[in-house]
């Protein structure tokens, strides 16, 4: 197959890059968990939040592709900024806009592409990450009301969000999905962890959580299969965060490289040092084609589990892999806390855990190829 951008998204590409470049780049590196407010807020001013959302809840109208190219323009330049950027599309906006009721879209679709309000989804809990299956929040439904049990975790952004897209386990033992607000009785904000990155990530407590039936987003096997199917498209998100991190670091090492001498020569003309450029370089072409080729099929059709893992697999490893070169070459420099590359290796391991581990994925991967085999 071969993927070659339009115009529009050229310039689409192109106009974020130089926006990030003006607007994200003096305080890029420093935000440590913090959300850029005020990036935030020009980036909807820009036209950018909500990009793949219907234009009548505010949103750009574009597509997946489009969402994935400002991300990476953005991201390369600030990620925190990507990171804002692309969760406004993705993600609990995406599911909603795709499988929610009119009603829902009309409530929480314009404040997300306003740049109001941040929404975050709820899967993992204490006994249960990777293994759906083993699911304990519980939902019941009893004439208009819903009523969830149970606790979540690794909730990121969960202090900034008005709503989560929680996943739990209905009376008939389906899987299913419920939004929760945050001032629904019943719910709470539990124990904050930080990650490596200095990421927040709560713990959510559901505690005979009452909320209108029409909050039940997803129930039953064809709706959660349609949910399933729309959560693919997340790991592009997730895939790009990497590969933007990964372009980062090797724009960091390339001038570092071109400008430090030793012996009487630049760095980078021994072949070890050449080697290590070429190699990064080569891998994030590859898990960006990936990328690419997986958002664009998203557009066309389903969004592809075999396409959107491989994608993720790949970028995954050619993120953090790009990342632990850049620091490599940059040698001490690159070690320090305050540098761009020691922020982007603490910011870039975190995307092989979240969203399906890359041993997950190779699963995944290796259950649609037994199926169908490899086109």
């Amino acid at each position: 197959m071969q993927f070659t951008l339009t115009e529009t998204q050229r310039d689409l590409k192109e106009f974020a890059a130089e926006l990030a470049a003006e607007a994200f780049a003096d305080r890029a590196f420093t935000w440590a968990g913090d959300l850029p407010f005020e990036n935030r807020d020009r980036l909807a001013d820009e036209g950018l939040l909500g990009l793949a959302l219907p234009e009548r809840y505010g949103g750009g109208g574009g597509t997946v592709v489009d969402v994935i190219l400002a991300q990476e323009a953005v991201g390369r330049v600030c990620p925190d900024t990507a990171h804002v950027l692309s969760r406004s599309s993705m993600g609990p906006p995406r599911v909603i806009d795709k499988l929610g009721s009119e009603a829902l879209k009309q409530r929480y679709l314009p404040p997300v592409c306003a740049g109001e309000t941040t929404m975050s989804v709820a899967i993992s809990e204490p006994g249960a990450g990777s293994d759906a299956g083993a699911m304990t929040t519980r939902a019941s439904v009893d004439g208009d009301t819903v009523t969830l049990d149970g606790e979540k975790r690794w909730v990121g952004k969960a202090e900034e969000a008005s709503a989560f897209l929680v996943w739990a386990r209905f009376d008939d033992d389906d899987v299913g999905a419920v939004v929760v607000d945050t001032d629904a009785p019943g719910f709470s904000l539990g124990e904050a962890r930080v990650n490596m990155a200095g990421h927040p990530q709560h713990d959510l407590h559901l505690d005979g959580c009452e909320l209108p039936r029409e909050q039940v987003l997803a129930h039953g096997d064809e709706s959660f299969r349609a949910l399933l199917t729309e959560f693919n498209v997340e790991r592009c998100h997730n895939a790009m965060m990497c590969v933007a991190c990964g372009l980062r670091a090797f724009d960091e090492a390339m001038a570092y490289a071109t400008d430090r001498e030793q012996f009487s020569q630049q760095i980078s003309e021994f072949q070890g040092i050449e080697w290590k450029l070429a190699d990064v370089a080569t891998r994030l072409e590859a898990a960006r084609l990936l990328i690419y080729r997986a958002a664009d099929s998203a557009v066309r059709a389903e969004p592809s589990r075999l396409e959107t893992s491989m994608a993720k697999v790949l970028a995954n490893e050619a993120g953090q892999k790009a990342v632990d070169e850049a620091l490599q070459i940059c040698g001490a420099r690159g070690y320090q806390q305050g540098h761009q590359v020691e922020y982007l290796y603490r910011w870039v391991r975190g995307w092989k855990i979240a969203g399906g581990t890359v041993e997950v994925q190779r699963n995944g991967i290796a259950r649609e190829l037994k199926k169908h085999g490899l086109g």
